[in-house]
Parts: C-alpha cells; sequence; structure tokens
C-alpha cells in the first residue's frame, strides 16, 4: 500500500511539472515580445538596453529593447511589440524581425548617410536619438505645423552644435521641450530659448578660458 502511495504521489509529481513545463512554453509562444527577442537573437541583433517601462528616469522615455547589428540599430516597443529600424528621414516600422529583415535586403544603406561629417552627422545623431526613443513623427509634425517652434529647435541645434555639445545632451533636451509642448506652447518656446542663452554663454565661457 506504501509504495502505491509513493508511485501515485510521483506520478501526480511528474503530471503537475510536464504541466508547468507546457504553461511556460506557451507563455512564451504567445508573449509577442518574448517572441521577437527569440528572433532578434537567432538573426544575430545584440542587445544593448532595456527600459521596461515609459517614462523611467524622464517623461519622454519609452518602454523598449534596443539592438544593434553592425551600423544597424533597431528598437522593439513594449506598447505594441512592433520593431523600428533607427535610419534617418523616414525610419520604418515593422510587425516583428522577419519583415524587418525583408525589408533590410530591399533597402541597403545609403553611403552617403553613413559618411556624413560634421553639423550633418551631428544632426544625424540628434535625430536617431530621437527616433530611437519614439518620438520622430510627434516632433516632426509639431515642427511642420508651427514656425516657431521649428526656428528655436533648429536654432538651438545649431548653437549646440557651435558651442560642441554632445548631441545625445542636445538631443534630451529636444525632447524635454516637446513634453514641456504638449503642455504649453509658450513654456516650451521660454524653455528652448533659454536652452539657446545658456549654451551661448558656456561657449562664451570657454572661449574666455
Amino acid at each position: 500500500m506504501y509504495l502505491v502511495i509513493v508511485f501515485l504521489l510521483a506520478a501526480a509529481a511528474a503530471v503537475i511539472w510536464a504541466a508547468i513545463r507546457w504553461y511556460r512554453s506557451r507563455e512564451l509562444e504567445t508573449d509577442p515580445i518574448k517572441s521577437r527577442m527569440r528572433q532578434a537573437a537567432k538573426m544575430k541583433w545584440k542587445e544593448t538596453a532595456t527600459v521596461t517601462e515609459d517614462g523611467h528616469g524622464a517623461a519622454w522615455t519609452q518602454g523598449r529593447v534596443r539592438f544593434v547589428r553592425g551600423k544597424e540599430e533597431a528598437v522593439l516597443w513594449y506598447k505594441d511589440a512592433t520593431v523600428t529600424l533607427v535610419r534617418d528621414y523616414a525610419p520604418p516600422t515593422f510587425d516583428d524581425f522577419v519583415e524587418l529583415e525583408q525589408w533590410i535586403k530591399r533597402n541597403p544603406r545609403d553611403a552617403e548617410v553613413d559618411a556624413a561629417t560634421g553639423e550633418r552627422l551631428y544632426l544625424r545623431e540628434i535625430e536617431r536619438f530621437v527616433i530611437r526613443h519614439g518620438h520622430f513623427s510627434s516632433l516632426l509634425e509639431t515642427t511642420a505645423t508651427d514656425k516657431d517652434f521649428f526656428m528655436a529647435i533648429a536654432t538651438f541645434h545649431k548653437a549646440g552644435y557651435m558651442a560642441q555639445e554632445e548631441p545625445v545632451v542636445v538631443a534630451a533636451l529636444t525632447l524635454e521641450a516637446l513634453m514641456r509642448y504638449q503642455k504649453d506652447r509658450n513654456a516650451a518656446l521660454r524653455f528652448v530659448s533659454g536652452l539657446k542663452k545658456d549654451i551661448g554663454a558656456g561657449a562664451g565661457n570657454s572661449q574666455a578660458e
């Protein structure tokens, strides 16, 4: 009788463990983020950074996983499990990495863009920062419909370049200005104006030294 009970307990444990493994495998199959991360790994994309939730560290951050492979960069968004290729001008977004790979094969990188130097490279680095944080479309729409804001941002970027400010710093402040614009346009314009003055003053002090 004792052996029968032991056997039944062992059999029950095996069934439970099998059920747990099935559930876990099923979860991996149905979780779109995990599914796309497996795709990325198979296609030799290297994961470099992860932000698990929106607003982590700054109001403009979005939940995402960043990948690189050679000169290419892609971002997997937690909000909808889509994948954006970080390319200049019009970054395309795809349902998954399979679709992304098919597009890359048909659309090789622009050698002229990769060869950019000086101010052009500086502006491209700002743009890529904006893309990888998910605000390319909103910034483009805002600057396209508000001439004053467009000029403020453009002259701010120019001032940043002339002062040799790090492009990632200028890009982050640009997104901060965009967040403020969505709440109060005039406050955002004042914010950008203040940034230009601060950069100008800093550049002047550096030259004096």
